[in-house]
């Protein structure tokens, strides 16, 4: 917790005017106590969650109680040389939140009181614990007034080096350290935003999925995914004990981020959720180039406390980490994966953010993996064809793989291109095994990997894989949208719908949802919700994707004015830009045109379309006459 040191604390040497007190016990005041050690503010001995900042804002009032210290002082405190923040506002909103946490008034303070254009005051009375020994004025004379470590002490009393060797190597290895149990499960929470400037967001969420993709990459933990911990940005922020709870987890990391003039520092906080006790807390601070090695090394830090098995990585993955990073090419990437994540709408810009980060720095295997992903979404939502996104989203995965073979997301992008568009399933599934090889908590492994089983056929295989999906993303509609997809595919239609329901009660505006929603609904013979759930999520997307389903359901519903109307948007749309032949397909198939639904899917089938293999439950169903038309798909009919 403390400049100079790394290692857990038993004692502190607690600095008040003309004295040196050791305190074996944490600091006292009303009902109130400080462990800085473990980060912790207690009332009446129950846990008050406070960040890092306004944390240290109070233990530097409690170091020097009834003295003034200055803004200054403090700004210099909490934040590093050089960072660009808003000093008087992060200050403020610090000293805000520790006065919410004990309960005090800024008009009436009983603890901290405000100098107008000066600074703070700690006016509460800080106990001196009984049995603490008092030894006299600080030996050196113009000593910080500040907490010291027992190291610190120890070398200001005048003991001997050697003397003091063992205690050092005592706190770095275990000297009070809390024995943390089994902890088998983990999730890291946004880092929070330090920076006042809203535009960062993308910066600490593309850091904190990184580092939760770098913890799972290392350990032998079930990590929980990117879609899941974001939920928590959401709304008023819940209890660490609820949130645990609602994960399934047995730990959490907490922390901050800020970046400025080049550096980027964060301090994480690793927390047992059992019973909100901080089992570790660090600062790191790096130049932005080295920013993949300070991601490594705080996910290492957190895997070593908890004492989980580690995955050796070999000589080149950790020399990719340790080489040093360009900070634009870095910044764009992180732009690209925060667009990523923002909804169909935004995939092409999260295309652009990644290829700019490649053409900064060609060898950002992350950038790669990203532009392989995003580009397969392209494909499968119709932005362009599958002929181009696919062999462009093999080349990427390939290229990361050179730089990086043990890149599980870009085994992943493999795979989808090769179940995808190549159609080889044993190859893809290859792919599939070792990305869970290098790591067992990548969601989009689980989630691809389940569809791999739907097109076999081996439906509870799916549900198997996509209940693991579930146990990464309990709280993301992803997994559940997933389940759906899977159920529809089986023609469990109730079940269907009732995993799209779920997804949608966690995120209303999740798009995917609606599909399987209205696909199910009309296959259930229930057209006015088919039609609702499908109108809703093309009111989400606006792209032929949704106006052929629609007018699947049109058709289904006898409204034949309305399918073909949307089946003359289809075609307007595609004279500005790329639409899949699946989509006519779809909408012909509802309204029953088989040499339409020839005609389009032979189509598909020439450009080798992504979505192809949507039509044989459609078609199966629809169709019954024609149901040899799916063997133009090259996938087994049951």
């Amino acid at each position: 917790m403390f400049p100079g040191n790394s290692f857990p604390i038993n004692q502190i040497v607690y600095v008040v005017p003309g004295s040196c007190i050791l305190l074996e016990v944490p600091i006292r005041f009303g009902i109130f106590d400080v462990d800085a050690e473990s980060g912790e503010l207690r009332r009446q001995g129950a846990r008050i969650r406070l960040p890092e900042q306004p944390f240290q804002a109070l233990l530097a009032l409690l170091e020097r109680p009834g003295q003034v210290l200055t803004r200054e002082e403090l700004q210099n405190r909490l934040w590093p040389s050089g960072t660009n923040v808003d000093f008087d506002r992060g200050l403020n909103k610090a000293i805000n939140r520790v006065r919410e946490a004990l309960g005090d008034d800024a008009e009436n303070p009983r603890f901290i009181e405000t100098l107008p254009q000066r600074g703070y005051r700690f006016i509460g009375h800080v106990e001196q614990p009984a049995g603490a020994v008092d030894r006299g004025p600080p030996p050196v004379a113009k000593a910080p007034q500040r907490l010291w470590s027992r190291k610190q002490w120890l070398a200001a009393a005048g003991i001997g080096t050697a003397a003091a060797i063992p205690l050092v190597l005592a706190g770095r290895y275990g000297l009070g350290r809390v024995d943390p149990g089994s902890i088998e499960s983990i999730a890291v929470l946004p880092l929070e935003n330090l920076s006042g400037d809203a535009e960062e967001e993308y910066f600490s969420d593309g850091l904190t999925d990184e580092l939760i993709g770098e913890i799972a990459r290392i350990g032998s933990l079930r990590v929980i995914s990117r879609t899941s911990i974001m939920q928590y940005k959401k709304g008023p922020r819940k209890s660490l004990r609820a949130i645990a709870q609602e994960l399934d987890v047995d730990a959490i990391v907490e922390g901050t981020v800020v970046r400025s003039q080049g550096k980027v520092r964060i301090t994480a906080q690793l927390i047992r959720a059992r019973d909100d006790r901080h089992l570790w807390s660090e600062k790191y601070e790096r130049e932005l180039t080295d920013v993949l090695a300070l991601q490594a090394e705080v996910a290492h830090a957190i895997v070593m406390q908890i004492k989980a098995k580690l995955t050796p990585l070999s000589p080149a993955a950790m020399a990719y980490r340790e080489r040093p990073v360009n900070p634009e090419a870095h910044e764009a990437f992180l732009r690209g994966d925060y667009f990523l994540h923002r909804g169909i709408r935004t995939i092409p810009k999260s295309v652009e953010a990644f290829n700019r980060a490649i053409g900064l720095d060609p060898k950002l295997a992350e950038a790669h993996v990203g532009l392989g992903q995003a580009l397969c979404y392209m494909g499968i939502f119709g932005f362009r064809p599958s002929a181009e996104t696919h062999p462009e989203a093999r080349r990427a995965a390939q290229k990361a793989l050179e730089l990086d073979e043990s890149n599980a997301g870009a085994h992943n992008v493999l795979a989808d291109v090769l179940k995808g568009f190549d159609w080889n399933l044993p190859a893809a599934e290859v792919e599939y095994k070792r990305a869970l090889e290098l790591n067992p908590s990548h969601l989009l492994t689980r989630a691809w990997y389940a569809d791999w089983f739907t097109r076999l056929g081996r439906f509870d295989e799916a549900m198997a894989e996509s209940a693991r999906a579930v146990a990464l993303d309990p709280v993301s509609p992803l997994s559940h949208s997933g389940r759906a997809m899977i159920l529809w595919t089986a023609h469990r239609f109730d079940e269907a719908v009732q995993e799209a329901q779920r997804a949608l009660e966690l995120d209303p505006n999740f798009v995917n949802a609606y599909w399987w929603m209205g696909l199910a609904y009309a296959h259930r013979g229930e057209f006015p919700k088919a039609i609702e759930s499908l109108s809703r999520g093309l009111a989400m997307s606006d792209g032929a994707v949704f106006r052929g389903s629609l007018g699947y359901a049109y058709a289904l519903a006898g409204q034949k004015a309305q399918a073909l109307g949307l089946l003359g948007e289809i075609e307007k749309i595609s004279k500005s830009r790329y639409v899949s032949p699946v989509d006519y397909a779809v909408a012909y198939a509802g309204l029953g045109d088989a040499d339409s639904v020839f005609h389009w899917m032979e189509e598909a089938y020439r450009t080798r379309a992504t979505r192809v293999h949507e039509l044989r439950i459609r078609i199966s169903t629809d169709l019954r006459p024609i149901r040899a038309m799916r063997t133009c798909c090259g996938v087994p009919d049951w």
